[in-house]
């Protein structure tokens, strides 16, 4: 009797159970609902296939369709799924596939124009993209060319979202206002999109000429208004002189008449030779003449 009204049950399921049949191949270019369209459905309501939607556009690659159905079980779903397996394409990953990027930038966004956000493809298809006039920035038009197996093309297109990666400094401990960053254990290394004027420290070896102007938290990224500059060079004290072109290096030492912090241009005067130097600070007590 147990067994009778178990088999009963998934009789009376699977009876009920709403049927989806989806594309072989699908290129995913946003989450958009419109991508909803390239589902065949019966007697499915709409929160199934909010759901199913909201998994695909998740996926990359193939996927066997009873890994769909126990995804969708996990949600309380019962469905059954054709065909077999099916082939999701994020757009992200094609656009990064298939256009050599320039260093440090990304794809942020993609969208689909005047179609669906999911572009169905039979299972011979084929996907080109070109990018002619892309200055990677917002909203880039790309031309999507698909193949048909039988060697047709037609030609769609799209937009996509393109953002710049820096590397940046975050501090992992606070620091007070006139601190020194001589301790590399205080900042962490990573990647992080580039903030519109906004100058982020991207040199580690520089911060030894610099101090805090502020406190700074925990967790924040490092920037250049953060911090001051350190005299290197100071007036009236002994400075080394490097005189340099292409050919020669020559070394002296002259007295400074001002002030000055990296990069700075100072006059040192050579007491002996009476002769004045203009220089660029290089380092403590360190200024370069290019002859």
């Amino acid at each position: 009797m147990k067994y009778a009204l178990f088999f009963l049950t998934l009789i009376i399921q699977s009876a009920f159970s709403c049927e989806v049949e989806l594309p072989y191949q699908m290129v995913v270019f946003s989450n958009d609902k419109s991508g909803e369209n390239v589902y065949k459905t019966k007697d499915c309501n709409s929160n199934v296939t909010d759901d199913l939607h909201q998994i695909v556009t998740s996926l990359q690659g193939r996927i066997a369709s009873y890994q769909l159905k126990e995804m969708m079980g996990m949600r309380g779903h019962n469905l059954q799924i054709m065909p077999l397996s099916v082939v999701v394409h994020q757009f992200r990953a094609m656009i990064r596939d298939q256009i050599p990027l320039p260093a440090g930038v990304q794809v942020k966004e993609t969208a689909s124009v005047n179609m669906p956000g999911i572009l169905s493809l039979s299972a011979g298809d084929k996907i080109e993209i070109s990018c002619s006039a892309c200055l990677y920035g917002i909203q880039q038009p790309l031309n999507v060319t698909i193949i048909g197996f039988d060697g047709t093309r037609q030609s769609v297109l799209a937009t996509a979202d393109f953002k710049k990666m820096v590397k940046a400094y975050r501090l992992t401990s606070p620091l007070a206002s006139f601190s020194s960053l001589n301790d590399s254990d205080i900042l962490k290394e990573e990647y992080i999109e580039s903030i519109p004027h906004t100058d982020i420290i991207t040199d580690m070896e520089s911060l030894k000429f610099y101090k805090t102007n502020k406190p700074i938290k925990a967790g924040e990224i490092l920037k250049a208004s953060d911090l001051n500059a350190i005299n290197l060079v100071r007036a009236g004290l002994k400075t080394d002189v490097v005189l340099e072109n292409q050919m020669v290096r020559i070394k002296t030492q002259g007295i400074s008449r001002s002030n000055g912090t990296i990069g700075e241009l100072v006059e040192v005067y050579h007491p002996q030779k009476n002769k004045k130097y203009l220089g660029k600070v290089i380092d403590i007590n360190k200024v370069l003449v290019e002859l």
